[in-house]
């Protein structure tokens, strides 16, 4: 386990954090991507999407370009916890799948899916990971797409 931060570490990363959930819930791409370190990594139900181009695609894809998968999107915190070396969210994503997603041809349905975030930081106070998980097989029953 890492050292705790010190309040101007900790009050630094929050507010990285807010600019990041800001900008997602804009859907500005550029924005959401500035907030990510050089090595950062997301994992997203599993599987990890490496490097800023990788994290772009895997953003693009579900629409936080105002061009993917689903439009609408919205995430709302519920809880926020912090740990000595990260910030675990529990939040709510909502939308409407209005583009192919992952195979699936838009069905024009709403969705609202939990989902737990953990964040965590580099040295320079941007984002070294986002580790997201959610109930995959709700989005997709949600979406018609599963009995």
């Amino acid at each position: 386990m890492s050292k705790a931060w010190s309040e101007d570490q900790l009050s630094t990363r929050a507010q990285l954090l807010e600019e990041h959930l800001r900008a997602e819930n804009a859907h500005d791409l550029e924005a959401i991507m500035a907030t990510f370190g050089q090595g950062a990594i997301m994992i997203l139900n599993g599987y990890t999407f490496e490097d800023h181009k990788g994290i772009r695609s895997l953003h693009e894809e579900f629409g936080f370009n105002n061009n993917g998968g689903f439009s609408d999107l919205r995430i709302d915190v519920k809880r926020r916890h912090i740990a000595d070396d990260a910030i675990i969210l529990e939040q709510s994503l909502s939308g409407r799948h209005t583009g192919t997603w992952q195979g699936y041809a838009a069905t024009g349905r709403s969705f609202k899916v939990a989902v737990c975030t953990v964040y965590t930081f580099d040295e320079e106070g941007k984002l070294a990971g986002e580790n997201a998980y959610f109930d995959r097989a709700l989005l997709l029953k949600q979406l018609g797409a599963l009995a």
